[in-house]
This record gives C-alpha cells, sequence and structure tokens, in this order.
C-alpha cells in the first residue's frame, strides 16, 4: 500500500507495510530499486536500528545501572515484548521487520540516506510505565509474560490481523483494550513524530517505509504545517499527587506504628518486631522464589522494613545488586537473553533473568507485607 503526498516542493511517498508480510518486503525492494529517492525514512529508532543490523542488543546490558536507575521494571516488559516478535517470526517464516531490513539493505548499496524517523523505544515505554501505577504496572507485565509464553499457534487469522496492525500495537493488544492511553503513546504519539521528522527531512522527494496501522495518521499529521513533538519527546515528570501517594504509604504505616505504641506503650517492642517480621519475610520469600542466593534473601529481609517507611527506597534493588554481585552474569546469559525470555524456565535458569525476578517478586511481596501490616495495624487500633 502506498500513498504519496506533495507538500510545497517535496513529494513524500509512505510505503505501509506489514511486519510479518514476504509480499511487503518484496514491495520495498521493488519501491526503492526501481525509484530515485533523495532519503529512504524507516520506522525505526538509533536502539532499533542497531540491534536489527548489528545484533547485539542484550549483549550490551548493563544490569547493575539498570537496578540503580529503576528500570527493570521497563526491561522485563521489553524482554518479554521481544519474545513475542521472536515467537512470531519463527511461525511466520520471516524475520519480523524484513521490510526494514530490505530498506536498510537498498540504502546501503544504492548510497541513499538513511533516515531514522520513530522515537526511541525505551523512551516510549518509559512514558508508557510513568503513566501506570504499581497495580497497572503488574497487570501490564503479567499479560505480557502470559503472550510471550504462550504455547498455542498463531492462526493464519493472528498473523493477517497482525499484517494491519502496528507491532508494537499488536504485542500489547490486550494491554492496549485495558489501559487505552497505552494505544495512544505507542501509535498516535508516534505518528505525529514520524511525520515531523518526514516534514524536516532534507530532499525533495523522500520514501518511508512504516507499518500500515501508521499510513493515516502520519498522512494527517503531514498536513499541519505547525506540528511540534517537543513535548512527546520528554519523559513527563510526575505531578504532585503522584508524589503525595508515594509519600502516603509509608507516613500511613509509620502513623499506624507510632499510634499503636503511644495507646499502648507495652506492645511497643512487639509491634516493631512484628512488622519487621512481616515485611521482612515476606520479602525475603519472594526472593526465594526467585532463587535467589541466600546472601540476596537476607539482604531482602532486612531491607524490606526500611523500603516499606521510604518512598524513595525498594528492598529489590538492595537484593537485585546483592545477587548481581553474587551471581555475577556471565557472558553467555547476555547471549542467550532473549532465547531464555521465551521459556518460563528460562527466567530461572538465566543469571540476568533470574536477578530482574529477584527485584520485582521482592518488591511485590514487600507491598503485600505492607497491606499485611497496614490491616494488622488498624484492626488492632479499632478493637
Amino acid at each position: 500500500m502506498q500513498t504519496t503526498l506533495t507538500l510545497d516542493e517535496k513529494t513524500i511517498t509512505l510505503i505501509g507495510t506489514a511486519h510479518v508480510s514476504k509480499a511487503s518486503a518484496l514491495e520495498v525492494q521493488e519501491t526503492l530499486e526501481n525509484g530515485s529517492f533523495d532519503a529512504i525514512a524507516i520506522e525505526l529508532d538509533e536502539d532499533r536500528y542497531t540491534a536489527m543490523t548489528e545484533n547485539k542488543r542484550w549483549e550490551t546490558t548493563d544490569i547493575v545501572r539498570i537496578i540503580k536507575e529503576k528500570k527493570t521494571g521497563l526491561l522485563m516488559a521489553q524482554l518479554v515484548l521481544s519474545a513475542y516478535q521472536k515467537r512470531l517470526a519463527l511461525q511466520s517464516e520471516i524475520p519480523v521487520g524484513q521490510e526494514m531490513i530490505t530498506a536498510i539493505d537498498v540504502a546501503h548499496r544504492k548510497n541513499t540516506r538513511l533516515v531514522k524517523i520513530d522515537r526511541s523505544v525505551t523512551l516510549t515505554f518509559q512514558r508508557i510505565w510513568r503513566s501506570l501505577n504499581f497495580w497497572d504496572k503488574l497487570g501490564m507485565l503479567n499479560q505480557l509474560i502470559g503472550a510471550a509464553f504462550e504455547k498455542e499457534a498463531f492462526t493464519e487469522a493472528d498473523i493477517e490481523a497482525l499484517k494491519q496492525q502496528d507491532l508494537l500495537e499488536a504485542s500489547m493488544a490486550e494491554v492496549s483494550k485495558r489501559f487505552p492511553k497505552i494505544a495512544l503513546t505507542l501509535v498516535d504519539e508516534r505518528d505525529r513524530i514520524m511525520a515531523y521528522k518526514l516534514r524536516h527531512t532534507k530532499g525533495t522527494n523522500i520514501v518511508a517505509v512504516v507499518g500500515a496501522a501508521h499510513v493515516n495518521g502520519i498522512s494527517k499529521y503531514l498536513q499541519d504545517p505547525h506540528l511540534t513533538i517537543h513535548d512527546l519527546m520528554t519523559l513527563p515528570k510526575p505531578g504532585w499527587g503522584s508524589k503525595a501517594v508515594g509519600w502516603l504509604i509509608p507516613l500511613s504505616i509509620g502513623g499506624l506504628i507510632l499510634a499503636t505504641i503511644a495507646i499502648n506503650p507495652e506492645t511497643a517492642l512487639s509491634t516493631i518486631w512484628r512488622f519487621i517480621a512481616v515485611n521482612g519475610s515476606l520479602a525475603a520469600l519472594g526472593t526465594l522464589i526467585a532463587l535467589g542466593h541466600p546472601l540476596s534473601i537476607l539482604t531482602a529481609f532486612v531491607a524490606a522494613p526500611i523500603g516499606i517507611l521510604s518512598p524513595v527506597l525498594a528492598p529489590g534493588w538492595f537484593a537485585g545488586l546483592t545477587e548481581a554481585w553474587v551471581h555475577k552474569p556471565a557472558v553467555k546469559d547476555f547471549m542467550a537473553l532473549q532465547d531464555d525470555a521465551m521459556h518460563l524456565k528460562g527466567w530461572w535458569r538465566n543469571r540476568v533473568l533470574r536477578i530482574l525476578l529477584v527485584v520485582m517478586l521482592a518488591n511485590l511481596f514487600a507491598s503485600i507485607g505492607s497491606i499485611i501490616t497496614a490491616s494488622d495495624l488498624l484492626s488492632y487500633l479499632f478493637n
């Protein structure tokens, strides 16, 4: 499917493709080989372009930096999405994004300028992640993991439907139904960004290889000469409301503990010990389920009570850093990262994935511990 638009003295041809279609790859090759273009634009960002052309996307992962920057959930989402796409590629018998690979090859062979017009996939996921609360993030990961580990084969109807969708949107279809804002971030925002970059690409004859789902949106935004994208290229700062919620739980639990002690000073020691035992034990249990090292389990136990009383600390970060120190991932773990992410056992076998599990499960179980602690203290106060 091709759409040609004329803007002032510039002609822009949009080739709407399917990411899992041999026909699309052939159409791209034929159009680019037979045409004379000043630039070839592709629906990729710099990171995905590097991953597609150098195949070293996961080998350069710095797991310690990811934990320190609080991006473990983000990495997990990207990994399970990657596993979903690889499963799709294996069944459709064509690499996902073959039409992009074709466009890159033709651009290099004909020495035509190649332009990456998509937004960083990391920033896209960060914007999605920032829009969700803690429980919504868990729900999103749960649905993504379910899609990655799904044993049932794709039907022909499934693959045909995927040809009419954006790949990221299709991969997160169920999540998008639950959280409509995700679809806005995945598709509409990127339509604006790609349209803006095409308007500002030098040359009079530009061709763009994009997913079919983006053609209408890009065409619409290309008509706007005043289009801007500054607000879409940054990560929104959390509002005062989300900051207040972050302080609400630790302040509430701290207040309940102080109130319990004030009402009955004789129970002060037992109240504190119960608080430590419940939160520490559950965080340790989560780390144990992730098959963390005993030292990581002990770290989770010690860090949980502190983390529950702080909006900026989390026991999973400390447990994960300890796990990374004790069981430092080897090169083979990074090499097998994408394949292991496709299988449930792989998440416990691969040291990188196990570190992510330690972080997530320690935090999850510590959060459950905070709910139990709050309920226990409220029950005591009211009784």
